[in-house]
């Protein structure tokens, strides 16, 4: 009976062990990543209604386009809108307070002023043609680049806000 017992222990173990290190390896048949993507621009109306798109949003915003990553503890998130100058250099800070918030943390970041930005990563998520803050010639950047770090650019000319943070 003993025996019995042993041969059955071991192929519990041995399934077990199976089980994790597909799950270690990121074996796409264990668990697939969760994408959220609107490439296609949105209304202010139209993103509220979305209700995948976890992210605060001016009234005055338009052309919203907005993408999501999440696999386990990776992910990337992107967001790119369009508002009035003023409105998008406000919304700084209400992004900032939303991100700190979420992870229960308070962090400061400083505001520099950019003339030419360099190509963005878009983590984890394949590229987003409308992720393009490498366009800007006049606006600020806020955020140190990093993991589980909000970024943060203004185009001040065209009056773009654009959001990436990844892990």
């Amino acid at each position: 009976m003993f025996r019995f017992l042993e041969e059955e222990m071991k192929k519990i173990i041995s399934a077990v062990l199976l089980v994790g290190m597909l799950g270690a390896a990121g074996c796409p048949d264990v668990r697939s990543p969760d994408v959220t993507r609107y490439d296609h621009p949105l209304s202010y109306d139209q993103a509220l209604k979305a209700k995948d798109i976890d992210f605060p949003l001016p009234s005055s915003c338009s052309n919203v386009c907005y993408a999501m990553y999440a696999d386990w503890q990776a992910y990337t998130r992107m967001v790119r809108f369009e508002a009035p100058v003023t409105d998008c250099v406000a919304h700084i800070d209400v992004a900032l307070k939303w991100d700190d918030r979420m992870y229960h943390r308070t962090n400061s970041y400083t505001r520099t002023r950019v003339q030419r930005v360099p190509a963005v990563s878009a983590g984890w998520l394949k590229s987003a043609k409308w992720f393009d803050p490498d366009k800007i010639t006049d606006g600020i950047y806020v955020g140190p680049s990093g993991s589980h770090v909000p970024e943060i650019w203004v185009d001040l000319t065209k009056g773009v806000f654009y959001f990436i943070e990844s892990d």
